[in-house]
């Protein structure tokens, strides 16, 4: 079943690897939209996903007991999700600093010396959180994805990264005599969902002419994966299948 499926670089005997991310600043669907997405990015990446601390969101929107300062486990059946699904693993920002920062587990992805957290402070729900922010920063890697630009691809095999590039070099070049893609072509005429994977491509670039891939290089080298929620940052607030791509179909079907 699709509770079973998991990443291929999601391997439970080597050491954790996580992604942390920001809450967006914008009301509750942009909140959604974009915390589903770090669901589907964790599970892809083989990571284990942070959540942010609790605060009060935009618009002052409250809990089923009334409480403004939220986080998203008043939301969603966090545990369930974790119980269910193979390969992904949720936990909280405390529990993450508590595991790897204060331990000194963490390093500055310029310098390489060991990082602790500003007062070696764990519990940071409802306060000032920008020291926090400042400090994930410096102990991960930040993409610069733009969904605008380019399509999120994900490879069959952690270990075979660069098909997928021969792959979109060929739509680009129109190799098979086709012209580029236009969005309006699948227009009431979808793919099939176990399409030929160039045709599930061509597909889904609508317009864009470029892939970002996430690789077993990326994966190795970095520990952890941040993604930012700035307004002049790019926001991962649209739904997944508008912008990720992933060559297994039954992966798909996972994130669907």
């Amino acid at each position: 079943s699709d509770a079973t499926f998991t990443s291929p670089y999601y391997n439970p005997h080597e050491r954790t690897k996580y992604l942390t991310f920001e809450m967006d600043g914008s009301g509750w669907n942009n909140i959604r939209l974009g915390f589903e997405n770090m669901i589907l990015l964790a599970h892809s990446m083989g990571r284990t996903l942070v959540i942010p601390p609790k605060r009060q969101i935009a618009h002052g929107m409250p809990d089923i007991h009334g409480s403004k300062i939220i986080s998203f486990d008043d939301f969603y059946d966090i545990k369930a999700i974790n119980a269910k699904q193979n390969g992904l693993n949720i936990i909280s920002m405390e529990d993450f600093l508590e595991r790897e920062s204060v331990s000194g587990n963490l390093k500055s992805m310029t310098t390489g010396e060991v990082i602790y957290p500003p007062n070696n402070q764990v519990d940071w729900n409802n306060q000032r959180l920008e020291p926090l922010l400042s400090y994930i920063r410096i102990i991960s890697r930040t993409f610069n994805w733009n969904p605008k630009d380019c399509v999120l691809a994900f490879s069959t095999k952690g270990t075979d990264d660069q098909h997928l590039f021969s792959m979109m070099a060929d739509v680009l070049i129109e190799k098979d005599g086709r012209p580029f893609p236009d969005y309006s072509e699948f227009q009431g005429k979808p793919v099939n969902v176990d399409g030929p994977t160039q045709e599930r491509l061509r597909e889904v670039l609508a317009g864009r002419r470029k892939i970002c891939m996430y690789d077993s290089k990326m994966h190795a080298a970095n520990n952890v994966v941040h993604f930012k929620a700035e307004e002049n940052e790019e926001r991962l607030i649209l739904p997944f299948y508008a912008f990720m791509f992933w060559e297994d179909w039954r992966q798909q079907l996972f994130a669907m």
